[in-house]
C-alpha cells in the first residue's frame, strides 16, 4: 500500500514540475534561447545589407571605370580639337573632360571609402557570427547543467526516500493499547526470570 502512495506522490510531484516548468518562461536556457533567436535574426538582417553594400561598391566600381573610360576619350577629343583651332568645339571638348575628371576623382574617393567601410563591416560581421556561435556553445553548456541538476535532483528524491513498506506487524503495533503493552512487558519479564532460573538449575 505504500508502495503506491509513494508511487503516486512522485506522480504528482513530476506534474507538478512540468507545470511549474511552463509557467516559468525565464529559466537561463529559455531567455538564452530568446538572444541566440534575435540574434540569429538580426545577423541575417547584416547579412542582408552586407549584400547590399557589395553591391553598391560594384556599381561604384562600375561607375569610375565607365567615367576613367570617358574622361580618356575626351582627352583624346580636345587634343583633336585642338588641332583644328576651333575654340567653340575646344571649349565644350575642354568641359566635357573637365565633368568626366570630376566624376572620376568623385567616383575614386567613394571607391576608397567604400573599399575601407567594406573591410571593417566584414570584420565586424565576422566577430557578430562568432558572437551567435559562441552563445550557441553556451546554451549547450547550460543546457548540459541543468539536465545534470534535474537528474541529480530526482535521484536525490530516490535515495532520500524512505521506501520501506510498513507491514501489518508494524500496523498492529501501533494500534496496540496500554494494555496490550503491559502484557507484553509481562511476557518478557517471564521469560527472563525462566532464563535466570535455567541459569541456577545449571
Amino acid at each position: 500500500m505504500n508502495e503506491l502512495w509513494y508511487k503516486f506522490k512522485f506522480a504528482v510531484q513530476e506534474d507538478l514540475e512540468k507545470l511549474t516548468e511552463k509557467r516559468t518562461p525565464h529559466h537561463a536556457a529559455d531567455v538564452l534561447n530568446e538572444t541566440i533567436k534575435e540574434a540569429e535574426q538580426q545577423t541575417a538582417a547584416v547579412g542582408k545589407l552586407m549584400d547590399r553594400q557589395r553591391l553598391l561598391r560594384d556599381e561604384i566600381t562600375k561607375e569610375l571605370a565607365e567615367a576613367e573610360r570617358m574622361a580618356a576619350k575626351r582627352k583624346e577629343q580636345l587634343q583633336l580639337a585642338e588641332a583644328t583651332e576651333d575654340d567653340e568645339l575646344i571649349s565644350y571638348a575642354a568641359d566635357e573632360v573637365h565633368a568626366y575628371e570630376r566624376r572620376r576623382d568623385e567616383l575614386q574617393a567613394l571607391a576608397d571609402e567604400t573599399t575601407q567601410s567594406m573591410l571593417k563591416l566584414e570584420r565586424r560581421f565576422e566577430n557578430m557570427k562568432h558572437k551567435v556561435k559562441d552563445m550557441k556553445v553556451r546554451r549547450l553548456k547550460l543546457m548540459g547543467e541543468e539536465n545534470e541538476n534535474r537528474a541529480n535532483y530526482r535521484m536525490d528524491r530516490i535515495f532520500n526516500a524512505d521506501l520501506t513498506p510498513r507491514n501489518e506487524f508494524d500496523s498492529d503495533k501501533d494500534d496496540r493499547t496500554p494494555g496490550d503493552i503491559a502484557s507484553m512487558r509481562q511476557r518478557l519479564d517471564k521469560l527472563t526470570a525462566d532464563e535466570a532460573g535455567r541459569t541456577e538449575i545449571v
